[in-house]
């Protein structure tokens, strides 16, 4: 019998029984663990049981975790800070896991590692002083007569981000309910953001969002060709990757196409007028490193070739979390 093979068959074959069990465990066992979760929730995240799932398919050669899935639970776990969740709750947690899963003596050193390794990333940041999140106020909310609205934020600090990533951000007002979107512009001593959004928030003009730490990959700008393809909101990630070439002294040839209903088309227009290294495209450019922005499924109707499709980077803040183990 495969190592773990008892606690994945749980995991897979029981995920909603697992969900509420331990939603149970986490919120009697911490004492702010009902702020964890959205209003009226009775299960834990999907993350969570996917996040689990990975642990023990990834460390099931060995039973220990190797450097890139430690690397994978440190980002987590600096994404979990802006919870209130603090380091000594992993302990916890880990304990919850294995009583929910019936875990093995393997399978427990393995979770204990794992929740190592986040407490270890969380303390590291509480440390250097790294904000667990960032509370941003709404300055303008303005729509060009679509589908989506462009929202402009100001934290008065630093928000650390690459172009391309995403936040979490949270509404004041909808506790626990996170929606994920990228920065439309480069990150900036001031703390302003841009937000290209449907009906993620609501935003009002005065109001308040928190924001939590970046997640994501961003594109390499240096080389000699870059190619954006954006659908909707994906303009945002767009915008952002453009801005940040432009502040290059040496810019890569960079060819955007906008698909559909995109907003601020004109900015894009209008640059791309005054600069030599960049155009516009009537049809999706691949050559070079070819990045894809927008929601996920959006971008799947593409239909791109294969193999592009498959060689591009995908900045789509709304897919769910990535926690695929490929052997």
């Amino acid at each position: 019998m495969d190592r773990f093979s008892g606690e994945l068959a749980i995991l897979r074959e029981e995920r909603e029984r697992v969900r509420e069990q331990l939603f149970a465990g986490i919120t009697s066992a911490l004492p702010q663990g009902e702020g964890l979760f959205p209003a009226g929730a009775r299960q834990v995240s999907p993350e969570l049981v996917d996040a689990m799932t990975y642990v023990f398919l990834v460390s099931r050669d060995t039973a220990s975790l190797p450097e890139v899935a430690q690397r994978k639970l440190r980002a987590w776990a600096l994404d979990l800070r802006r919870f209130g969740f603090p380091p000594t709750a992993y302990e916890v947690v880990a304990r919850v896991v294995r009583e929910v899963v019936g875990a093995g003596i393997e399978a427990r050193f393995v979770l204990e590692d794992a929740a190592a390794v986040m407490a270890g990333a969380a303390a590291a940041a509480d440390v250097e002083g790294v904000p667990a999140a960032a509370a941003a106020r709404v300055l303008s909310v303005t729509s060009d007569g679509g589908a989506i609205t462009v929202v402009r934020v100001e934290a008065g600090m630093p928000v650390s981000y690459a172009p391309g990533q995403y936040l979490p951000v949270m509404q004041v007002g909808r506790q626990g309910v996170w929606r994920n979107l990228a920065p439309a512009l480069p990150s900036n001593p001031f703390g302003q953001l841009e937000f290209h959004v449907r009906d993620e928030l609501t935003p009002e003009v005065g109001g308040y969002i928190t924001m939590g730490a970046a997640r994501g990959d961003s594109p390499e700008l240096a080389g000699e060709e870059l190619s954006i393809t954006a659908v909707g909101t994906g303009s945002a990630a767009a915008k952002a990757i453009v801005f940040s070439a432009l502040e290059l002294d040496d810019p890569p040839r960079t060819r955007v196409h906008l698909a559909g209903h995109c907003p601020q088309r004109d900015v894009f227009e209008r640059l791309a007028a005054s600069v030599a290294w960049l155009t516009m495209e009537d049809s999706p450019a691949l050559a070079g490193r070819v990045v894809l922005c927008g929601p996920h499924r959006a971008i799947g109707a593409l239909g791109l070739p294969e193999g592009a499709a498959t060689r591009a980077l995908r900045i789509s803040p709304d897919a769910p979390a990535d926690w695929s183990y490929q052997p």
